[in-house]
């Protein structure tokens, strides 16, 4: 809006400035020049829109005042006007348009002085042709630098605009996706305590001590659901799509995985610290995913490499680190895979970093707190 408003501005001083100096320099047939000075000061509104069509109306203008025998050979304003319309040729065609658009203006300015010439209304020196065409070119080549400069910063602006838009697109595609795990996890949970409340009451009716066992589980299983319901909340669900309730995988199908990856060409280690246990089903969960995730990138990205897992069970963490020594690296904009998987680790409170590694190939490593609620 505001550009429209300048160029309306600029069009109308330039307007009124050329109808002024058509009464102010005494020109020849005022009105045919009032008109025609018009129409070129008014066409420099569509400047932006239309450049090279803008440029010929005002060539063209002064081409028509010059066969109708009207000097302009001391007007100040057409000259601004056609300044004007060099400028935004070079500033808002692409480069191979601009040079076509500043060639055609060139030309018709010299075709005007050699009509001028011709019909003795003006007389120019042997060194005014080549002058006075540079003299019209000089804004376009500035235009055609502060256009090419500005078409850069924009296709930045885009392309920076584009990776903001599929890093949220990923955010929200991995919140889903951790939000039918989740769904999938608390489903399970309670089929197993379904299961288990019905053999308590079996056990009930022949050997009460011995339900105490079930019913233990009960509690323990529906403590767990408690903690990833809590997780769900505010998680969105992308699709009404059919839930399945088998378990989601975890660190206990490491191995399969690891064997499909080695399978597939990359030699895997895994090491274990501290003492595995038992780990909340969300939690186990995203442990797995990040360890998946890391070595797909690493089979993507690391070329002939070899990696290793490392997974240590502290106190009241686990941590997942996975290196390779690769001479790839996942994609400049950080991929999709390490937005989905910092958004899971964020999820349950953790932390996440990943990155190229100082002796070379690429490193990922999250932490995952074991509190309730975390």
């Amino acid at each position: 809006m505001r550009t429209r408003s300048f160029d309306a501005l600029i069009a109308a001083a330039i307007t009124v400035w050329c109808l002024v100096e058509v009464v102010a320099e005494n020109l020849q047939r005022p009105w045919l020049a009032a008109a025609l000075l018009a129409i070129a000061g008014c066409s420099l509104y569509w400047r932006r829109s239309y450049p090279i069509v803008v440029g010929l109306i005002v060539v063209g203008s002064g081409i028509a005042q010059a066969a109708a025998g009207i000097s302009l050979h001391t007007a100040v304003a057409p000259v601004v006007g056609m300044f004007v319309a060099s400028w935004s040729i070079g500033a808002y065609e692409t480069r191979p348009r601009a040079v076509l658009g500043l060639t055609l203006l060139v030309c018709g300015t010299w075709v005007a002085m050699g009509v001028d010439v011709l019909r003795g209304t003006d007389h120019y020196g042997g060194t005014d042709v080549p002058w006075i065409g540079a003299l019209i070119a000089t804004p376009g080549v500035l235009g055609i630098a502060f256009g090419a400069r500005t078409r850069s910063l924009q296709r930045a602006e885009a392309r920076a605009a584009e990776l903001e838009l599929e890093r949220r697109e990923a955010v929200v595609t991995e919140r889903a996706r951790i939000a039918r795990e989740l769904h999938d996890v608390i489903a399970h949970s309670v089929s197993v305590m379904t299961v288990q409340a019905g053999a308590a009451e079996e056990m009930l009716k022949h050997d009460p001590a011995r339900a105490l066992e079930p019913i233990r589980a009960v509690q323990e299983t529906g403590r767990q659901a408690l903690v990833e319901m809590k997780r769900l909340v505010g998680i969105l669900r992308a699709e009404d799509e059919e839930i399945g309730l088998a378990p989601q995988p975890g660190l206990a199908d490491l191995d399969r995985l690891v064997r499909q990856v080695r399978d597939a060409g990359l030699p895997v280690e895994v090491q274990v610290e501290g003492e595995p246990r038992p780990l909340p089903l969300g939690v186990d969960l995203s442990a797995y995913r990040v360890v998946q995730e890391a070595l797909t990138n690493a089979l993507k990205h690391a070329g002939r490499a070899s990696a290793t897992v490392t997974i240590r069970y502290g106190q009241s963490d686990v941590t997942i680190d996975v290196a390779d020594d690769g001479a790839g690296s996942v994609a400049k904009d950080g991929g999709h895979g390490l937005i989905g998987m910092r958004e899971r680790i964020g999820v349950f409170g953790g932390t996440f970093a990943a990155g190229p590694r100082e002796s070379g190939g690429f490193a990922v490593s999250a932490r995952l707190p074991l509190e309730d609620g975390a």
